[in-house]
């Protein structure tokens, strides 16, 4: 069975709109992006995702929750004279507003959908994409899905993975992982003891 043909599970849905309740009740930027490390942490944890980025682009955020971890991107990308065009969709329509205001002259780049079944009205030099934006079965036609229908020819899809410090959970090993469904994979990065991110990342054309 095709499962771009089907719906997400809709407890797994309502799994994320949780998630966005719990995102707005936070004023912290950090926080209200689902991420309680503090700022050294974040930085290190997920600037880990420029070392898939080697030219100017588009990037799409996918779960971009409040834009924060954009921001932070386009300004660390800034910094190595890269220039990162900042875009992103979330199914929360709280948090899209919140990205809007940040990227004022941006919010047009910004949609509330469910990337599973989401049309994106182009295609982009980047894609970042967590691995659990989509239930456990539907990962390796969720990334075929990016790949062809979301990340422009000589373009990147970049797919995330987290672990926890305080439950010391090792961040999943996404490399691995889809060289064993078929991908070939461009490249991979990892930070922390355990580790407790990691980034994996394959290129189009």
């Amino acid at each position: 069975m095709n499962r771009q043909l089907i719906s997400i599970p809709e407890d797994f849905v309502q799994s994320l709109y949780e998630l966005e309740k719990s995102f707005l009740t936070e004023k912290d930027p950090i926080r209200q992006s689902g991420f309680g490390g503090g700022e050294t942490r974040w930085k290190n944890e997920r600037r880990l995702i420029l070392e898939a980025i080697d030219s100017d682009g588009d990037f799409l955020d996918i779960g971009c929750a409040n834009g924060y971890l954009l921001q932070c991107l386009a300004e660390w990308a800034n910094a190595k004279s890269v220039i990162l065009t900042p875009f992103g969709v979330d199914q929360g329509v709280g948090l899209i507003e919140l990205a809007g205001r940040r990227f004022p002259q941006y919010a047009s780049h910004f949609w509330v959908a469910n990337a599973w079944n989401w049309k994106p009205p182009r295609k982009f030099c980047y894609v970042y994409t967590l691995y659990d934006c989509v239930p456990e079965d539907f990962f390796e036609e969720y990334i075929r899905r990016l790949l062809t229908g979301y990340v422009e020819s000589g373009g990147t899809l970049i797919i995330g993975a987290y672990g926890s410090t305080s439950k010391n959970e090792p961040a999943r090993d996404i490399g691995k992982d889809l060289r064993s469904i078929g991908f070939s994979v461009a490249g991979t990065a990892y930070c922390g003891e355990l580790p407790v991110s990691r980034v994996a990342w394959v290129r189009v054309g």
